[in-house]
């Protein structure tokens, strides 16, 4: 199987870099094209307080973009690389996407929550394995 497009899901967490660095090592491995997709969840947009929906946006936007910024200007910084901002529930988006851009397979981080967490917070990796027709590449985050 070869993979021409990968497309690498990224959060604003610590573990972004630890999913970047296994997406371009699988992409030097098959010189495949690259997409980061960072999305802005709408339901946690929805629910937050003492911002309104179009702050509460553009703070995490900008905050996503400097997140794919960071990491374009370290881990890919010899490699092209497509970004996108989207925003929806991020499972759906990921998938989405992936239809659209015609990704090979979907590279993305876990923090393996369990039990009371895991049930409260949901699983976006989880969702996603369930969903997808295409291959995936989840990598565990270690929480801190």
């Amino acid at each position: 199987m070869e993979f021409h497009k990968i497309l690498i899901a990224i959060d604003k967490n610590s573990g972004a870099e630890t999913v970047a660095l296994n997406g371009l090592q699988l992409a030097r491995q098959f010189s495949s094209e690259i997409a980061l997709v960072s999305i802005i969840d709408t339901s946690i947009a929805e629910d937050a307080e003492g911002a309104s929906p179009r702050e509460l946006d553009g703070i995490i936007d900008t905050h996503l973009t400097f997140t794919q910024q960071m990491l374009i200007e370290t881990v890919f910084k010899e490699y092209p690389v497509k970004t996108f901002v989207e925003k929806g529930n991020p499972y759906e988006v990921i998938l989405k996407l992936a239809e659209q851009w015609g990704a090979d397979v979907i590279v993305m981080g876990t923090h393996g929550r369990t039990g009371f967490s895991h049930l409260i917070l949901g699983s976006v990796a989880e969702d996603v394995i369930r969903h997808s027709k295409r291959p995936l590449v989840v990598i565990p985050i270690l929480q801190k």
